[in-house]
């Protein structure tokens, strides 16, 4: 008997202890925010813009704010991907060139369609674009060794 409540004591304290060490402030890490760099800001827009079209890329027809979201988003993808051929050219590497300016043709052809949307088959032509600049975009990141949703990927980049 005596056995028993010295075991059952024990456990009791054991469980008090680490239930009592576990709420104990400051014990948990604090996670650290990371500043964006320049570059992540500006594929952070270009995503952004991306993603405004693509949610669009479902529609069998289009109306007049649609299409002058697709002309600005174009627009500011061209913009972007200018500057990063220019500021963040990487001339040894011409995948990575050739993949940045199938992004700006892309989204040039974008701008271009949603212009002249009264023309036949605009909208097959603007989704087909869209996927277009998906393809280029997944390329470019598969290209980088750059994951997009890493909490999706467990472990170091050298196992994936």
């Amino acid at each position: 008997m005596y056995k028993k409540l010295v075991t059952i004591v024990i456990f009791l304290l054991i469980c008090f202890t680490v239930e009592v060490r576990a709420e104990e402030p400051g014990t948990a890490p604090v996670p650290e925010k990371k500043e964006k760099s320049k570059l992540a800001k500006l594929l952070s827009q270009v995503d952004k813009d991306y993603k405004a079209i693509q949610a669009l890329s479902g529609y069998n027809e289009y109306q007049k704010k649609d299409w002058k979201l697709i002309e600005k988003a174009g627009k500011n993808i061209i913009k972007v991907a200018k500057l990063l051929r220019k500021d963040y050219a990487r001339p040894e590497d011409r995948k990575y060139e050739q993949l940045m300016k199938k992004m700006q043709n892309s989204a040039k052809e974008l701008v271009k369609i949603a212009k002249d949307n009264k023309k036949p088959g605009s909208v097959e032509d603007a989704q087909w674009h869209t996927r277009k600049l998906q393809q280029t975009c997944s390329l470019c990141h598969k290209h980088l060794d750059i994951h997009i949703y890493p909490q999706l990927f467990e472990g170091k980049k050298s196992d994936m």
